[in-house]
C-alpha cells in the first residue's frame, strides 16, 4: 500500500474515530427545546413507509424559515422511519455522521484552496504541503466545541446540513472552475456547475443562511483567481466600461440591502431590542465568537446568551466601539495583506460573510453558537495560514496541533458529557451563565419536574430578579407554588398582571402559558386556573384578534367546566385563522367527551377541509380521532 492510498484511508478513519470519541457521552442525551416543536410534535414526520406522498408531506411540514427547510425535515422523517420511533440517539448519530462527512468535504476544499494558492503565489511549497494544511484545518474544525450545538441539539441539523451542502457547492464549483481553466469547456465542466447549483439549492432548503454561499465563491474568485479569466478580461476592458459595470453592481447590491432592511424592520415588533441595538450589539457578538473559536472556554459556551447586555450606543457599553474598531482593523489587515497571505484574507472574509444573514440587522435572537458552524471555518483557515509553508511538517507544529486538538476535543467531550441528560445540561447552563434568566428558568423547570424543589425555587427567584419585566418567570413561579399546594400571594398575582399589561408578551411567556394548559388537564395546577384566566383576559385586551390566546382561553374555560365559553373562544380562534387546526381539535374533544357524536362529526368534516389548506397538515391525528366516533350499525342506518 503506497503513501497516497494510506492517506486516503487514514484521514476518514481518523475523523470518524475522533468524532465518535468526542461526542459519545452526548449520544444518550434527550431532545431539547425546539426539538419538541419541530420534531416530536410534528406527527407528519412519523413515516412508516417510504411512500413518496408521505415523504413529500413530511418534507413540507416545517414552519421554520421562509423556505420551510424541506431537506432537513425529510431527514428527520427518514430518521424516524429507520429507527422506528423518535429515538434521540438515532438522530444524534446521524448528526455526527453529517459532521464527519462535512469534515471530509472541508478537507477536500482545503486541498483545492492550497493547490490554487501555490499557483496564485507561485510558491510550490503550498502545493507540496496542501495535504498537511488540509488535515490540520479539518481536525481542528471537527473537534472544536463551537460545533457541539450543531450536533447534539438535534434540530440544528438544519444548520449542519446547510454547511454540508454549502461545502459541496463550493467544491463542485472549484472543480468546474479549475477544469475549465486548465482544459477546455466540456460536458464535465457543465455537469460540475450543475452539481454546484444543485448542492446550493439543497443547502438553501436545509437552512436559508446558505444564501451567502455564492458570496463565499465570489470571495475565493477575487482572492485566488483574480489573474484568471474572466477577471483578466475585465481588467483589460476600458476604465469607463469598468466603472459602469461597478456602478451597476453597486446599485444592485444597494437595492438588495435596502429591500432586506425594509423586510427585516417589521420583525422587531416582537423583539426586546431595536434594529440599531441589534446591529451595535452584533459587533460585540462577532468578537465574542472569534474569541470562542480561537480560545474556547467551557464556561462561555451555552444555549442561551441572554446574559449579554444590549448596546444602546457606540459607547454604551464602551466595548461596542472597541469591537467595531477591532473588526474594521481586522478587515483592513486582511485587505492589506491579501497578496502576501491570500488565505488569511480569505479566512477573515469567509467568517464575516458567513455571518451576514444571522449577525446583522435581521430580527433574530442576539447570539447562538450554531451560527458559527460554517463561519468558524474561516477563522481556522486564517489562523492556519499563518504557519509558514516550510514549517508545516515540523515537530513543533505537529506538537502544537496535537495540543490544540487535545484541548478542543477535551472541552467538546466535557460539554457532550454535560449534555447526556436534561438535568445536567440545565444545571451546567445555569452554573456557567448565572446572569442568564433563560438558563435559570430552564433549570428551575427541569429541577421542579425532577422533584428538586429547593433548587427549582432558588433558580426561578434568580430568573425573576434578573428579568423583572418578564411575565413568564412570575407565571412559572405561581405554577411552582400551585404544585406545592401553596396559594399565590395577592401581590404576586397583581405584579404578574401589571407586567402582562405594561410589557411585551414574549415567546417564552406564550410557551409557559401553553404548557400550563397541559398541567390543568393533569389536575396538578387546577388551583391556578382563576389566575390563569385573569392573565389571558389581560392579554386579550391587548391582542383581541390573536387566535393563539383565544385557544388558550378556550382550553382554560373547558378545564373549569365552562364548555359554552370554551367553544365560543375556540371557534373564534379558528375564525381568526382558518389554517389554525388546533382549535377544531379542541372543540371535537369537547363534543366527544359529551358523547355528542353528531356535532363531533360536523367538526371532523370542518377539520378535514381546513387540513387541506393548512401549512402543516395533520392527517394522522385526523384519522386517529375519526375512530373515536362510533360507526352506526345497520339498524341505525336503516
Amino acid at each position: 500500500m503506497n503513501s497516497t492510498t494510506s492517506k486516503i484511508i487514514l484521514i476518514p478513519l481518523a475523523i470518524f474515530i475522533l468524532t465518535a470519541l468526542i461526542y459519545w457521552p452526548g449520544i444518550k442525551g434527550p431532545f431539547l427545546f425546539d426539538d419538541a416543536t419541530n420534531i416530536l410534535n410534528n406527527s407528519t414526520l412519523e413515516v412508516r413507509t417510504l411512500d413518496p406522498s408521505n415523504l413529500y408531506i413530511a418534507a413540507i411540514s416545517g414552519d421554520a424559515g421562509p423556505l420551510k427547510r424541506p431537506v432537513a425535515m425529510l431527514s428527520f422523517a427518514l430518521n424516524y422511519y429507520f429507527a422506528g420511533s423518535h429515538l434521540a440517539s438515532a438522530y444524534k448519530i446521524t448528526n455526527i455522521i453529517i459532521l464527519c462527512i462535512s469534515a471530509l468535504l472541508l478537507f477536500t476544499l482545503n486541498l483545492q484552496l492550497f493547490k490554487q494558492l501555490a499557483i496564485t503565489t507561485n510558491n510550490p511549497k503550498y502545493h507540496l504541503n496542501a495535504f498537511w494544511y488540509a488535515t490540520i484545518t479539518c481536525i481542528i474544525w471537527t473537534s472544536h466545541p463551537i460545533n457541539l450545538t450543531s450536533v447534539l441539539y438535534i434540530v440544528q441539523r438544519m444548520t449542519s446540513l446547510s454547511t454540508f451542502f454549502s461545502l459541496g457547492c463550493i467544491i463542485f464549483y472549484l472543480s468546474a472552475r479549475n477544469h475549465w481553466l486548465h482544459h477546455a469547456a466540456s460536458w464535465r465542466v457543465i455537469s460540475l456547475f450543475i452539481a454546484s447549483i444543485t448542492s446550493l439549492l439543497l443547502a438553501l432548503f436545509s437552512k436559508e443562511n446558505a444564501v451567502v454561499t455564492p458570496l463565499l465563491i465570489l470571495l475565493i474568485e477575487l482572492i485566488l483567481y483574480l489573474k484568471e479569466k474572466p477577471w483578466s478580461h475585465i481588467q483589460k476592458a476600458p476604465k469607463q466600461l469598468q466603472l459602469i459595470g461597478l456602478g451597476i453592481l453597486t446599485v444592485f447590491f444597494l437595492g438588495i440591502l435596502l429591500w432586506a432592511i425594509d423586510y427585516a424592520s417589521g420583525g422587531f415588533n416582537s423583539r426586546p431590542f431595536t434594529m440599531l441595538e441589534r446591529v451595535l450589539t452584533e459587533s460585540r457578538i462577532l468578537c465574542f465568537y472569534i474569541s470562542l473559536i480561537l480560545i474556547p472556554r467551557i464556561n462561555s459556551f451555552g444555549l442561551f446568551h441572554d446574559d449579554i447586555a444590549l448596546s444602546s450606543s457606540l459607547f454604551s457599553p464602551w466595548t461596542t466601539i472597541t469591537s467595531i474598531t477591532f473588526i474594521l482593523g481586522l478587515l483592513t489587515i486582511a485587505f492589506y495583506y491579501r497578496k502576501r497571505n491570500p488565505l488569511f484574507a480569505l479566512g477573515v472574509g469567509w467568517f464575516f460573510i458567513g455571518h451576514l444573514l444571522e449577525s446583522t440587522f435581521f430580527p433574530l435572537e442576539i447570539a447562538h453558537e450554531h451560527r458559527n458552524n460554517l463561519p468558524s471555518i474561516g477563522i481556522i483557515i486564517a489562523a492556519i495560514s499563518l504557519i509558514p509553508a516550510n514549517l508545516i511538517t515540523s515537530k513543533k507544529v505537529t506538537l502544537g496541533v496535537f495540543f490544540v486538538t487535545l484541548t478542543f476535543g477535551s472541552i467538546t467531550y466535557l460539554r457532550a458529557h454535560q449534555w447526556s441528560n436534561k438535568l445536567d445540561q440545565a444545571y451546567f447552563e445555569a452554573i456557567h451563565h448565572p446572569n442568564s434568566p433563560s438558563a435559570q428558568y430552564t433549570y428551575s423547570s427541569i429541577a421542579l419536574r425532577e422533584g428538586k424543589i429547593n433548587e427549582a425555587f432558588s433558580a426561578i427567584q434568580k430568573a425573576i430578579a434578573l428579568s423583572p419585566t418578564e411575565a413568564a418567570f412570575l407565571i412559572h413561579f405561581q405554577r411552582y407554588l400551585a404544585q406545592g399546594g401553596i396559594e399565590t400571594p395577592p401581590e404576586i398575582q397583581k405584579k404578574t398582571l401589571l407586567i402582562i399589561r405594561d410589557y411585551r408578551i414574549t415567546p417564552t411567556s406564550e410557551l409557559v402559558l401553553d404548557k400550563l394548559t397541559d398541567c390543568f388537564a393533569q389536575n396538578s395546577c387546577l388551583r391556578l386556573l382563576p389566575n390563569y384566566l385573569e392573565w389571558i383576559e389581560e392579554i386579550l385586551k391587548k391582542k383581541p384578534n390573536n387566535s393563539f390566546y383565544h385557544l388558550l382561553k378556550g382550553k382554560a374555560s373547558f378545564a373549569i367546566g365552562d364548555e359554552k365559553t370554551a367553544i365560543r373562544h375556540l371557534t373564534k380562534a379558528h375564525s381568526l385563522d382558518k389554517k389554525y387546526l388546533q382549535p377544531l381539535f379542541e372543540i371535537f374533544n369537547i363534543h366527544i367527551k359529551n358523547k355528542d357524536y353528531k356535532k363531533a362529526s360536523l367538526i371532523l368534516k370542518q377539520l378535514k377541509k381546513a387540513n387541506e389548506v393548512a401549512p402543516i397538515t395533520r392527517y394522522k391525528e385526523i384519522i386517529s380521532i375519526e375512530n373515536m366516533i362510533p360507526k352506526p350499525n345497520k339498524s341505525q342506518e336503516e
